[in-house]
C-alpha cells in the first residue's frame, strides 16, 4: 500500500518535469501509461477492500455459528436461515429484535435452501 502512495507522489512530481525537458517519445508515452495502469489497479483494490469490509465478503465461516442464508422481506426485516452446532434455525430479524421462528431437525443441515426446508416443514 505505501508503494502505491510512493508512486503516485513519484508519478505527480514526475509528469511535470517531463513535460516541460523532453518531448513526448514512444518510452515516454509507454511508462505514463503503465503509471496509470498501476493507479487504475490500486484505486480497484482499495475499493474492492473497502467494499468487503463494509459488506463482510469473502468471510470465514469457521466458528459454530454459520448463516446458511439471508432473505430480505422488507426493507429492516429480514429472514436468516441459521446454523448452530447442527442445528438449524429459521430466525426473524427487525425492528431492533431477532426472533426464534422455527427449528428444523439435525438432519436438515445439508439442506441450505429455504425452498427444500419448507417443503419439507409442510
Amino acid at each position: 500500500m505505501k508503494i502505491f502512495f510512493l508512486s503516485i507522489i513519484v508519478f505527480l512530481l514526475g509528469a511535470g518535469s517531463a513535460q516541460a525537458a523532453e518531448a513526448f517519445t514512444m518510452q515516454s508515452g509507454l511508462l505514463r501509461m503503465l503509471w496509470a495502469l498501476l493507479i487504475v489497479i490500486g484505486v480497484i483494490l482499495i475499493l474492492f477492500g473497502l467494499v468487503r469490509k463494509r459488506f463482510g465478503l469473502g468471510r470465514m465461516q469457521k466458528g459454530t455459528i454459520n448463516v446458511l442464508e439471508l432473505r430480505q422481506i422488507m426493507p429492516k426485516t429480514t429472514l436468516a436461515l441459521v446454523e448452530v452446532r447442527g442445528k438449524v434455525m429459521l430466525l426473524g430479524i427487525g425492528g431492533g429484535r431477532i426472533q426464534l421462528l422455527t427449528d428444523y431437525p439435525e438432519d436438515a443441515a445439508e439442506h441450505s435452501d429455504f425452498d427444500a426446508l419448507l417443503a419439507q416443514q409442510q
